[in-house]
Parts: C-alpha cells; sequence; structure tokens
C-alpha cells in the first residue's frame, strides 16, 4: 500500500483511492490538500493565495511560523500562486501520519486567513520633538 493510501485510510477520507496510488487531493475546508509520494517522502501542498502582494506581506511571518510548525511558506512560479508545503517521512507511523495532516490543516487554516485579510495600514506617527 502507498503511502498516499495509507494516508487517506488513516485520516478516515470518504474516498477510497487505489492502493498504489502516488497522487491525491483532498477537499478540506473550502480547500485542496495535494498529496504526493516522493519515494520516501510524503508531500502535503496547499495554494494559499495567487496575489503577489500577499508574498511580501506574508514572508514577515514566515520565519516566526516555521519554529512553530513543519510547514514552509513558498511562491511556485510555475503555478504563479503562493503555496504552503510540509513532508512527511513515509514510513511514519499511523498516528504520525494523522497527527501531521491535521497541523498542516491548521496551518493551511491559519495561512489562508492572514492571506484573506486586508493589508494593514501603516499608522500615522506625528512628528514630535523631545526637549530636555
Amino acid at each position: 500500500m502507498s503511502v498516499v493510501a495509507r494516508l487517506v485510510s488513516v485520516i478516515g477520507y470518504p474516498q477510497t483511492v487505489p492502493a498504489d496510488s502516488t497522487d491525491f487531493s483532498f477537499k478540506v475546508d473550502d480547500g485542496e490538500i495535494r498529496a504526493a509520494d516522493l519515494g520516501g517522502r510524503l508531500l502535503l501542498t496547499r495554494e494559499i493565495s495567487r496575489r503577489t502582494d500577499d508574498l511580501t506581506r506574508l514572508a514577515v511571518c514566515a520565519a516566526g511560523r516555521i519554529l512553530k510548525e513543519d510547514a514552509v511558506l513558498y511562491w511556485d512560479g510555475r503555478a504563479e500562486a503562493l503555496m504552503l508545503a510540509q513532508e512527511i517521512d513515509a514510513g511514519a507511523s499511523a498516528e504520525t501520519l494523522r497527527g501531521s495532516f491535521e497541523k498542516f490543516a491548521d496551518s493551511c487554516d491559519w495561512w489562508t486567513a492572514r492571506a484573506g485579510q486586508e493589508p494593514a495600514r501603516s499608522s500615522f506617527f506625528p512628528e514630535m520633538v523631545i526637549r530636555p
């Protein structure tokens, strides 16, 4: 059984896939998470945004988020989209696969929520003079 088929099984996804499947797209929270078997690694990806202005705005958060989660934000030039990706060891236990998928889905929720927000307006700070 492929790691993709194992993932479908352990998360209890309602759709079945062939046992040798190496690629599958899950419908999750009004979006699509793609799982691909890379031979020893399972790659989860999700499109976060197609707006180029989101790239610079959200990149500011990426360094801090990488300390909190295993998912990585990047710009896919071929798809012209801001993507989130996470790799999982293909030999991981069922519990690890399930937990990693859930954490990745949570990360997707966090990033898509930020992408949906309007850019913060710079606050006005009046010129001040400090006198001794």
